[in-house]
């Protein structure tokens, strides 16, 4: 599995009113993977979303898994946040299935971008994490 395959996988289980746009701006740097929007609330801030994929963790618990954001990665998230909308990064990992499903974890603030989590951490929070529950938190993000 690629990182497109799990995005995709995710998209597949979102309804039909959560509007997906995967995104690929060859000439905007920095621009996140995807965008969403909930076609039903009035009241709904958009999401935006980097995915970075992990074939395999780190061996030790103790290790720091950091996102690689770009520079340009960093600013437009914190942009979007500042803005009044939503912005994550989700990692996610094959080596960790729920029901042969690969898993992920949400990073939904600058400190976790920045900083990362440990292995250990990862683990615990990717438990039962699969694509259907991350569309699930993407819905009713929005």
């Amino acid at each position: 599995m690629i990182e497109s395959q799990y995005t995709q996988a995710i998209h597949k289980k979102l309804p039909p009113h959560i509007y997906k746009w995967k995104i690929n701006d060859s000439f905007a740097g920095g621009v996140p993977d995807a965008f969403y929007r909930n076609l039903k609330s009035v009241n709904g801030r958009p999401l935006w979303i980097e995915y970075k994929f992990l074939k395999t963790l780190p061996k030790r618990d103790e290790t720091l898994i950091i996102p690689e954001l770009s520079a340009q990665q960093l600013v437009w998230l914190k942009q979007a946040k500042a803005a009044g909308e939503r912005a994550w990064v989700i990692i996610g990992c094959e080596e960790l299935k729920c029901s042969r499903r690969a898993t992920g974890v949400i990073l939904d603030t600058v400190e976790q971008w920045e900083n990362g989590l440990t292995t250990a951490e990862f683990k615990e929070r990717a438990s039962f994490q699969h694509y259907g529950t991350i569309a699930a938190k993407i819905q009713n993000a929005l």
